[in-house]
Parts: structure tokens; C-alpha cells; sequence
């Protein structure tokens, strides 16, 4: 909460520079920049323009394709005995991004970047691929999830929308003597400590779920609920417009 707190101070403050700034710096808003890029949040697009001489206001979007996995995950029939059923998890994530760039000298290509990612909280999700019977209950993390009519269960990992994102580049957003240029960047976005949950007929809501290492499933969100933060490279291909 305090790292949160300390980059939306930061990016008020970029906004909130007095007016006297356009008067000496005619870099304000001068050029803007589109770029795509590619890597370990997956593919995106943005825009870019200087703020003041050393820093650019970078924003867009990101998306990291959809991918899926299958495996087994434990049940208990309405007769009490214990068996398996296959169940798919889906990964997904998208999130619209605003950063600032700060670069410690004029003509540096080095910079440092602060800002946040915004999208939604679902991040993974799973249920059987095969229907269960009425008093089945499936095995999800350290609680029994009783499936809906249709005979299929639910779980999730969700991971907070807001996400502050710190890092290091080398490379200009914006830059002034050629058209093209290609950046890169390392950094980590932080999503908080995940939260699985489990869709409850009963209670006819999601309910939070403490889980375990059993069946592959579960073993998959609870090694996803142990990760607080996604690290970010990638590289970037850009093109000055003006």
C-alpha cells in the first residue's frame, strides 16, 4: 500500500508542475510517438510525449494471450467414495498502462519508470471439463465446492486491478533526431497476494478458499497465490509521428 500510496504522489506530481515549466521548456507535448511491443506481459500498443526535458509520459495497453492447461482434481461422490476428474485452468490478463519515464540526464537513453497497470482482477480460472453428478463435490483447495446444475464446478485467482509498476530501460520513447528506434525494459508490476475463490450454489456467491498441493489443478493455484508481483520484460519498436 505505501509503494501505491508513493506512485500515485508521484504521477499527481508530474500533472500538478506549475505553468512557469512551459514557458522555459518547449518540450512539453512537442512529439508524439507510437510504439508496439512484445514480451513477458504480452503484446501491446502505446503512445508517448515529452513532459519536460527528462521525463515522457508513456501509456496504452498490454495483453497477454489466453492459454489453457488440463488436469486432475479430486472428488467425492454422493456415496462417499473418492475419484478424479479432469478440470482446464485458462490464464488471461489485459491492463491499460500509464507510466512516466525519468531520465536522470539530457540525451540519456538510460530512464526510470513509475506508474501503474489497470485491468481486471480475474487472472486465472478453472473448472471440470466433464459434468458431476448432483451431491458431487469437488476438492478445491481445503474446501469441498459443490457443482452448479449444470453439473460443472468454479474456481479463480484474482489478483487487485490496480497494479504499481516500477522498472529500468535503456532506450527513448520519443526520439528527436531519427523516426524509428527500439527500446527495452525490466521491470516488476506488483498485483498484490492472490485470492482463490470458489463459486458456491449454496451460498450463491464466491467464497475464498485456502489451498493445498493435491491434484494438479490445485497445485497450479496454489503456487499462483504464493506470487505477489509479474516480473516485466520486454522490447519495444517505435515510431515518431511528429
Amino acid at each position: 500500500m505505501r509503494l501505491q500510496n508513493t506512485i500515485i504522489v508521484l504521477v499527481l506530481a508530474l500533472f500538478m508542475q506549475p505553468r512557469a515549466i512551459q514557458a522555459q521548456d518547449n518540450y512539453i507535448f512537442n512529439h508524439l510517438s507510437a510504439e508496439f511491443e512484445a514480451g513477458s506481459t504480452g503484446w501491446g500498443f502505446s503512445i508517448s510525449a515529452p513532459l519536460t526535458r527528462y521525463v515522457t509520459l508513456r501509456t496504452g495497453f498490454t495483453s497477454l494471450p489466453q492459454f489453457s492447461f488440463k488436469g486432475d482434481v479430486n472428488y467425492t461422490s454422493n456415496d462417499g467414495t473418492w475419484n478424479e476428474v479432469e478440470a482446464k485452468a485458462k490464464m488471461h490478463m489485459t491492463d491499460f498502462k500509464f507510466l512516466a519515464e525519468i531520465y536522470p540526464f539530457n540525451n540519456c537513453a538510460f530512464h526510470i519508470t513509475g506508474g501503474f497497470y489497470l485491468g481486471k482482477e480475474d487472472l486465472l480460472t478453472a473448472e471440470n471439463t466433464e459434468p458431476l453428478n448432483p451431491g458431487d463435490g469437488l476438492e478445491i483447495g481445503e474446501q469441498i465446492v459443490f457443482p452448479g446444475t449444470d453439473g460443472i464446478a468454479h474456481a479463480k485467482l484474482k489478483v487487485n486491478t490496480f497494479k504499481p509498476y516500477v522498472g529500468l530501460g535503456f532506450g527513448r520513447s520519443v526520439p528527436a533526431n531519427h523516426r524509428f528506434n527500439v527500446a527495452c525494459d525490466l521491470g516488476v508490476v506488483f498485483w498484490g497476494k492472490p485470492k482463490v475463490e470458489a463459486w458456491s450454489p449454496l451460498s450463491d456467491d464466491w467464497l475464498e478458499v485456502t489451498t493445498t498441493k493435491d491434484g494438479d489443478v490445485n497445485k497450479t493455484l496454489n503456487t499462483f497465490s504464493k506470487i505477489k508481483a509479474w516480473p516485466v520484460a520486454n522490447i519495444r519498436f517505435i515510431y515518431r509521428l511528429f
